[in-house]
């Protein structure tokens, strides 16, 4: 049996250590260390921990520096956020009919213009399983999924 542990961890150790740079991420510590970690394992680690450690992962993903891509689609709207969280049920509705007053004022909040309107509405609509994919769906999940429609 500890052969088998000691093989199965030697096999991580080996896979860990050929992937590069997909291990640790952006941040200052990948900035920092730079190609230099590619193939080593303890450098990949001390970016990693520096990225963990300083929370600039978050800094970096939310600038778009330090190695990091800004994602394209982002949500940091509030009231879109308690909108939709408050209003699941009614935008369900309006994006089943493909029309309806909380759908207009989600449109608003997402700054569509009105004559792109009809095409967003046809669009949620087509995709209304995506969007609300199951009963438990969540408020953060309903917008991420109409952000892939706008």
């Amino acid at each position: 049996m500890k052969k088998l542990a000691i093989a199965s961890a030697l096999l991580a150790v080996s896979a860990m250590a050929g992937t590069l740079r997909e291990n640790v991420g952006c941040g200052l510590g990948t900035t920092i260390i730079g190609d230099k970690g590619n193939d080593s394992l303890v450098l990949q680690v001390l970016a990693a921990t520096t990225n963990g450690t300083f929370g600039n992962q978050t800094f970096g993903i939310t600038s778009g520096t330090l190695g990091c891509k800004k994602p394209t689609k982002i949500a940091s709207n509030d009231k879109l956020n308690k909108f939709v969280a408050d209003n699941m049920d009614k935008i369900a509705i309006d994006i089943s009919a493909g029309h309806g007053k909380t759908l207009d004022a989600l449109a608003e909040l997402l700054k569509i213009p009105a004559d792109k309107r009809a095409s967003f509405y046809a669009k949620l609509k087509s995709n209304f399983d995506k969007i609300y994919a199951s009963n438990s769906v969540e408020a953060a999940d309903v917008i991420d999924s109409i952000a892939e429609n706008i």
